[in-house]
């Protein structure tokens, strides 16, 4: 195994180096670097029948898979200065979603949208993985925006599954998608069996006009959601789970609920403090803590029912979650906000359009979009990982807690534009 030191430093025909190469790249103006054009993605009309443009599907089976080194890369790039390695990898596929949640974007919708041209291609996307596989990432999390509006979701989905040192290929979706049909089978069943081992799927009220409030899309489309969840719970190779951010006065009544819909079934239900990004209306009136949701579980526990923490689930040093156990339902809380599990962090970001996000909440990006297509190497591009990770802050992208990160919501980007 080399060390860092000892990488390659790739000349050019140029006879530049990747430092020239990156320095030259950053002083030019975006308009001017070489871009690949992509066909257009799908309108809104397909975001809501679930159907693509041939054109945007056309273009995605024909593109051409990459070649990829199979050469180990150096652990050591995938470090930061505080000692923690990143092991996991999350790929944001899309901008675009077809709900518009109110924790997560204004109710228009996001304006400045990517281009599509300006998105990782499949392609570009597999490579990105590969590098980061090759340093010893293990996890990926495909994420958007929504995915399933990616009509090459299952093909990056299997070219990921199928590189070595890849041990889980999860999805985070709202699941309106997974059960439309896809060649001979639905979307889920053709994820699976390309590889997807775990399965995310938001939903914040199993009430139809809470949820058509929180959504701003029609109560109806719940029972889609609801039957796409209850589907992955029926695969057993499928780990499953429910996110729902929980907001003072919208859905904080309904914790008990969401415990015992899925009880016994294998699904764990996350419960996520509401974050605050730009342009979501986040207020610390409405942000319910740990602590008191804790307290409103307790206070709507039936006769013979009981709550308990899970010890054995804090051997995880990456885990981000407080398990517990009501009955035959495993609950799990996500307490970013009030009591952050920064140091145990182990993820890193890359979303849509290519920039490498060092933590949620950062401002600071690197696009490796810029270095792919600007013709750089493999090492070129690990070590470019490498760089934007000494940066990365301890916690919270250097910001203090809740409060003072929506103090600067407006730096970074809208929800759906990181990826989940």
């Amino acid at each position: 195994m080399r060390r860092l030191s000892s990488l390659p430093r790739r000349v050019r025909a140029d006879g530049s180096d990747f430092a020239r190469f990156a320095a030259a790249a950053a002083s030019r103006p975006m308009s001017s670097l070489p871009r690949r054009v992509l066909a257009d993605g799908p309108d809104f009309a397909d975001f809501v029948s679930g159907r693509a443009t041939s054109r945007a599907a056309a273009a995605a089976a024909a593109e051409p898979r990459p070649a990829l080194s199979r050469e180990r890369l150096d652990p050591a790039l995938l470090v930061d200065r505080f000692g923690r390695r990143h092991t996991y990898l999350r790929l944001s596929l899309t901008e675009r979603c077809n709900l518009r949640c109110r924790y997560c974007m204004p109710a228009e919708g996001v304006s400045d949208l990517t281009p599509g041209g300006e998105l990782l291609s499949a392609g570009e996307i597999e490579r990105v993985a590969s590098v980061f596989a090759r340093a010893g990432a293990t996890k990926v999390r495909l994420t958007g925006g929504e995915p399933t509006l990616r009509r090459d979701l299952t093909q990056i989905c299997g070219a990921i599954a199928a590189l070595p040192g890849v041990e889980s290929v999860g999805v985070t979706t709202n699941g309106i998608n997974l059960l439309r049909k896809e060649g001979a089978g639905a979307l889920l069943d053709n994820l699976v069996d390309a590889g997807l081992t775990s399965v995310n799927l938001s939903l914040d009220s199993l009430d139809a006009t809470k949820f058509a409030a929180l959504t701003r899309r029609p109560g109806k489309t719940l029972d889609r959601v609801l039957r796409a969840v209850d589907a992955c719970a029926a695969h057993a190779t499928l780990k499953t789970k429910v996110n729902c951010v929980v907001m003072r006065g919208e859905n904080d009544d309904e914790l008990a609920a969401f415990a015992r819909r899925w009880a016994g079934t294998g699904v764990e239900v996350r419960f996520i403090e509401w974050m605050p990004f730009q342009a979501n209306d986040w207020s610390a009136g409405k942000l319910v803590a740990y602590d008191d949701m804790l307290g409103a579980l307790r206070g709507s526990l039936a006769p013979g029912e009981r709550l308990y923490q899970r010890d054995s689930d804090a051997a995880d040093p990456h885990d981000t979650t407080r398990w517990w156990r009501l009955g035959g339902a495993k609950l799990g809380f996500i307490t970013s906000m009030t009591d952050h599990f920064c140091g145990g962090c182990n993820r890193v970001r890359v979303t849509a359009d290519g920039s490498l996000k060092t933590c949620l909440f950062g401002s600071d990006s690197v696009s490796l979009r810029d270095v792919l297509r600007g013709g750089a190497s493999d090492a070129d591009l690990a070590a470019a990982v490498h760089a934007a990770l000494q940066k990365k802050h301890f916690r919270h992208g250097g910001h203090g807690g809740a409060e003072d990160l929506a103090k600067h919501a407006g730096e970074n980007r809208h929800m759906v534009r990181i990826g989940g």
